[in-house]
C-alpha cells in the first residue's frame, strides 16, 4: 500500500514503521490507494512528504467535526451543500 523513500540519510526500519503508523493515525480515511511517503533526513529532524500530495478537509456540522462529508446525516449534508463560502478580496 505504501512505498517509502528515505532521502539524505539512513533510518532504521523501526523508525520508518513509526512514520507509517503516524501517517495512518493522522490521515487514515483520506489516504490515496497508492501513496509514496518520502522521509527526508535533515540532521536530527525528518521531514515527511507525500506523493501524490493530499489534503485533509474537516467539515464543521453544528457542534462536531468530521473528516468525510459522507459521514454526515442527510440534513447536515444538505446544509453543507447549501452553504456559501466567503470570498477573499
Amino acid at each position: 500500500m505504501f512505498e517509502v523513500t528515505v532521502k539524505g540519510g539512513h533510518l532504521p526500519q523501526e523508525e520508518i514503521n513509526a512514520y507509517i503508523l503516524y501517517t495512518k493515525k493522522k490521515y487514515g480515511t483520506v489516504l490515496p490507494e497508492k501513496l509514496e511517503i518520502i522521509l527526508e533526513v535533515d540532521g536530527d529532524y525528518v521531514n515527511i512528504h507525500y506523493n501524490p500530495p493530499f489534503r485533509f478537509h474537516a467539515y464543521r456540522s453544528t457542534d462536531y467535526l468530521v473528516n468525510d462529508a459522507g459521514k454526515l446525516n442527510p440534513s447536515k449534508y444538505a446544509e453543507l451543500q447549501d452553504r456559501i463560502a466567503n470570498t477573499v478580496e
